[in-house]
């Protein structure tokens, strides 16, 4: 197999020389590239691809910040997140490097810094954190897809999530409901100060308060069986409830579960608005009012924030905070009162009530 030497000693140049033709670092004369070129082309050399990546730092690779969740498997949106950012960098003639290392892990620092990646997307962005700090202070191109407490000079997209619970307690208050229940995330997350948990509760427990209804939450792992248990023990410990706000795919069908078997039809005895991807929202008997979560979009304008930054196409930086639509279905409808059901126990969970 032919080395770079090789072609150097056929084309009669420095290996120098031959490095500079490749990566384009120093001017070459016509002359000599063509030399060089046929050099190559008669000793079939091939330039390894990454060795060349490195030489002129350009590797064409992104990565995506995915660091694990309380789930034990990726959620609906978060595919569709991936999926998204990494047909959008295709398209503009990248790669796509998932990073699943937990937050705190910096590892992928190095990986910038030595040219293995141009620039990372960030996901799951808390309130304070530390990745953002890090790759401020160190000028490395990068954008969110979530924002932080203070955004100044970062290129973001999110989902207006104060919008999103707004709109579904007035959706629910419209309809004549007063007491509603929020399922929502692991109350571990909001302690952690992970931004969808904290604007989540915040814009649920201003709106009830603002509307005067009563409103409680209760949060939970991300699964179904979680949904389920915390949704069972709500109907039965909270007879006045008439409604759920829902703001995880993963819990969706539990609840619906937790309804039915209570006894209680939809939306005729109880109402449920999911906060949630649309394609999640079509169960099997059942279609779900949703305040739309555009992680579709979220996901390729998150990757054309960076793509452009690394392109020299975007020169300030820019955010965009997406406000969800309303699309009502089968199982919102008007409140009537209820009566209480048999006792029952809910998983791991936190109440609170507005």
């Amino acid at each position: 197999m032919a080395t770079m030497s090789d072609v150097a000693k056929r084309a009669g140049v420095a290996l120098s020389t031959v490095s500079h033709a490749l990566s384009g670092k120093r001017p070459i004369s016509e002359e000599t590239k063509r030399r060089i070129f046929q050099a190559m082309a008669d000793l079939d050399y091939q330039p390894h691809a990454l060795a060349r990546s490195l030489a002129t730092r350009h590797s064409r690779i992104v990565a995506l910040l995915l660091p694990p969740s309380n789930s034990t498997t990726l959620l609906e949106s978060q595919f569709t997140f991936v999926a998204s950012a990494a047909e959008t960098v295709r398209q503009m003639g990248y790669n796509l490097l998932l990073w699943t290392a937990p937050a705190h892990d910096l590892e992928i620092l190095q990986m910038l810094q030595q040219g293995f990646v141009e620039g990372l997307i960030l996901m799951e962005v808390s309130l304070h954190d530390v990745r953002v700090e890090a790759l401020k202070v160190r000028g490395y191109p990068f954008s969110l897809i979530g924002r932080c407490e203070d955004n100044d000079g970062i290129s973001l997209v999110d989902l207006d999530f104060e919008d999103a619970l707004q709109q579904a307690v007035a959706h629910l208050a419209g309809l004549g409901h007063q007491t509603i229940g929020l399922v929502s995330h692991f109350p571990a997350l909001v302690d952690s100060g992970y931004g969808p948990a904290v604007r989540s509760l915040r814009s649920f427990q201003s709106a009830v308060k603002t509307l005067g209804l009563s409103g409680i939450v209760r949060g939970c792992q991300a699964t179904p069986q979680d949904g389920y248990e915390v949704a069972r023990a709500l109907l039965v410990e909270q007879p006045a409830l008439t409604a759920f706000i829902v703001v995880l795919d993963a819990h969706l069908s539990g609840v619906v579960q937790a309804v039915w078997e209570a006894g209680l039809h939809i939306p005729e005895d109880f109402s449920i608005i999911g906060v949630i991807a649309p394609r999640s929202a079509h169960l099997p008997t059942l279609a779900v009012t949703t305040l739309d979560f555009p992680a579709a979009d979220m996901g390729r304008i998150g990757a054309e924030l960076l793509i452009k930054q690394l392109t020299g196409e975007a020169i300030q930086p820019q955010q965009f905070v997406l406000r969800p639509a309303l699309t009502v279905r089968q199982s919102t409808g008007p409140a009537h009162k209820r009566e209480g059901i048999g006792s029952a126990k809910g998983g791991d969970r936190r109440e609170s009530a507005t």
